[in-house]
């Protein structure tokens, strides 16, 4: 036989049910609170060590339209040496940058392509300045019409031969661990906020 029941025990069960369905919504929020908060952290870690190559894109750019303008004119100018030059400057530095965006996906600190690239760059623009005042010059620039422009050149080209030794640097320091970003990782890692 049923008992009846009263309103306080109803009142009580239903109390209770409420009660534990609060604490299971907490602790699954709790849950979801946590994982959201691991991927923001982790995507945070994710960007400062992709900053950590920005001054490399920078520069890489900078040659990038560089090494495309020569190229334009050395086409335009029928030449088929600068062209040949140009024209493989811009292709490495091409595979250079797609590693550089790699970055974003792989943590690793390897850039073997972009460092033979500047390695590369640098060696040329050496060649390159020398050649701009002899004889050889005019084959590697062909619209190099006056001394001015010569000028003009040399100055680029000495600029880039900095910026190769000054990105060079920056890829070793951080292959070694030694740039700022390296230690704001491992601060930033091992203070999870």
């Amino acid at each position: 036989m049923l008992q009846p029941l009263s309103i306080s025990s109803i009142i009580q069960v239903l109390s209770e049910l409420f009660r534990s369905n609060i604490e299971r919504a907490d602790t699954i929020m709790t849950k979801k609170d946590q994982s959201l908060e691991q991927k923001k952290h982790d995507m945070s870690v994710r960007s400062i060590n992709f900053s950590r190559y920005l001054m490399i894109r920078y520069f890489s750019a900078a040659f990038l339209f560089t090494n495309l303008f020569w190229l334009v004119f050395a086409i335009c100018y029928k030449d088929i040496v600068a062209s040949i030059i140009s024209g493989l400057l811009f292709v490495l530095l091409l595979v250079a940058s797609v590693e550089q965006v790699s970055k974003w996906n792989v943590r690793n600190t390897d850039l073997k392509f972009t460092k033979l690239y500047y390695q590369l760059q640098l060696v040329a623009n050496v060649i390159f300045a020398i050649g701009c005042y002899l004889p050889f010059g005019k084959v590697l620039f062909p619209f190099m019409a006056t001394n001015d422009v010569a000028n003009v050149i040399f100055t680029i080209l000495v600029v880039g031969i900095l910026g190769s030794i000054l990105i060079l640097r920056r890829i070793s320091n951080i292959q070694n661990g030694r740039d700022k970003y390296a230690r704001a990782i491992k601060t930033f890692e091992s203070n999870r906020q």
